[in-house]
């Protein structure tokens, strides 16, 4: 298993995910307990990365900061003629190609863990400390992939209108008529899957039943009117892996406020429409220094890396209101 296997397998087994990018964190604090019992620590880990398995991914060979991927464009039906029988075909059809270019830079966070914070904390205050900063370079990962949702030409829905199955299905229509390739993935945020206005809740049929023909009756709530199997497993497991031909994720690094409008920028995609540039020696790291005359150890987390649209056909920006 290479370097950037095994860092992407750390990666998808949640000891990543999200906080924004900063320069320092001073975990010095954390100080106390001396005399007390401590209880278990609680850690507020972001969830763990959910782009980097469903983009291309190539790493950048030695000496290289810069990958390259390329764009092909479709050939239409249409340039396929008709030839006759002992005569040369001579019409030619270009195969048109762009490049595009993913220049890869550093993404870090750092902590400063002093000794007498370390004495002073019956927790595991280093190690903590190094998973929390892997946690947010991965979550730092995801916010950069995910913005590259909002750029894509094709739309569906928009600024204030609510989620609804037929936009599922018009952003597969949009990436079918792109030509594609399956598999297709639709990655939400929290309020677009979970909320009033999100994915389960179109699940679930909120009409009314009558008690009789009478127009007298009585109009009964009908309480959970299950629409099939996917609406089952949104009841028994809280989530909806897969609806109307694509695999559902979310994103906790997906804008839900977007223009301060209660709107999120949640997108469909297939794998080639974004590209990842990885560094030459993987993804990320994370080191210590020690600082003597401070009498502490710095923890450095970094990530290398650099993304870039490779296909905008092959996306579709889904905008919708949850507010």
């Amino acid at each position: 298993m290479t370097k950037f296997e095994k860092l992407q397998s750390y990666a998808l087994h949640g000891a990543w995910a999200g906080m924004p990018m900063a320069n320092e964190t001073d975990t010095g604090v954390a100080q106390g307990g001396i005399g007390r019992t401590i209880g278990d620590a609680v850690i507020a880990f972001n969830k763990s990365n959910v782009m980097l398995p469903l983009v291309n991914s190539k790493q950048a060979n030695p000496g290289s900061t810069h990958v390259q991927f390329a764009d092909y464009t479709k050939v239409a039906s249409s340039a396929v003629g008709a030839g006759t029988d002992g005569s040369d075909y001579t019409t030619n059809t270009e195969i048109a190609t762009a490049a595009r270019t993913a220049t890869i830079s550093e993404h870090i966070v750092r902590a400063e863990v002093t000794d007498l914070a370390v004495m002073g904390n019956a927790d595991d205050l280093t190690g903590n400390t190094g998973a929390i900063l892997g946690n947010a370079v991965a979550a730092k990962l995801d916010a950069d992939l995910t913005a590259l949702g909002t750029a894509f030409s094709q739309t569906v829905a928009g600024a204030g209108t609510g989620l609804a199955i037929s936009h599922v299905f018009d952003s597969m229509r949009q990436l079918r008529a792109a030509g594609a390739p399956m598999p297709y993935s639709l990655v939400l945020s929290p309020k677009q899957v979970w909320g009033a206005k999100g994915l389960i809740s179109l699940t679930h049929n909120t009409a009314l039943d009558t008690a009789g023909s009478s127009t007298t009756d009585t109009a009964t709530a009908r309480g959970i009117g299950m629409l099939g199997s996917v609406a089952e497993q949104a009841m028994q497991t809280g989530y909806i892996g897969s609806i109307a031909g694509f695999n559902v994720y979310w994103s906790d690094q997906i804008n839900e406020d977007v223009g301060s409008g209660g709107d999120a920028a949640g997108f469909a995609f297939s794998k080639g429409a974004i590209g990842l540039a990885v560094g030459v020696d993987g993804l990320f790291r994370i080191e210590t220094e020690r600082n003597a005359s401070m009498r502490s150890t710095e923890y450095i987390a970094v990530g290398f890396w650099g993304e870039v649209e490779i296909k905008d056909a092959f996306g579709v920006y889904c905008l919708t209101d949850v507010s």
